[in-house]
């Protein structure tokens, strides 16, 4: 995979092949599957294996894969990437603070209710 001409550091060559096969699900780079061991991207790619470990921890970075010690690096399903999940987290947190609001307009309203009640005892 060397090639001079490429401007690219190496282990970003590495990561930008390895993100298109698992963006095209390619087998053996689809989600649940571990990826190839570093050693094994070394030789694939003709790289010292700092370079290929630097590859692995960019896409692991971008949420494309889990590093598991002692098991391998895992594909992760688009439903588990940070990405996805920051944007249901954010989809949530919106839902909540329409609720919140909902929650204020009914408090006020129960609060003008019990002010129309005599004095005795009258407290939210």
């Amino acid at each position: 995979m060397a090639n001079r001409d490429d401007a690219r550091r190496p282990s970003q060559r590495v990561a930008d092949d390895l993100r298109a096969k698992i963006s095209r699900g390619d087998p053996g780079y689809r989600p649940g599957e571990k990826l190839p061991t570093v050693r094994e991207l070394r030789e694939r790619y003709g790289v010292a294996a700092n370079t290929a470990a630097a590859a692995v921890r960019m896409l692991a970075r971008e949420g494309l894969v889990s590093i598991r010690p002692s098991s391998g690096t895992v594909v992760l399903p688009p439903g588990e990437r940070p990405a996805d999940v920051r944007e249901k987290i954010t989809a949530i947190h919106a839902h909540l603070r329409r609720s919140r609001s909902e929650i204020d307009k009914a408090e006020t309203e129960l609060q003008k209710l019990l002010d129309r009640l005599p004095a005795s005892g009258k407290t939210i």
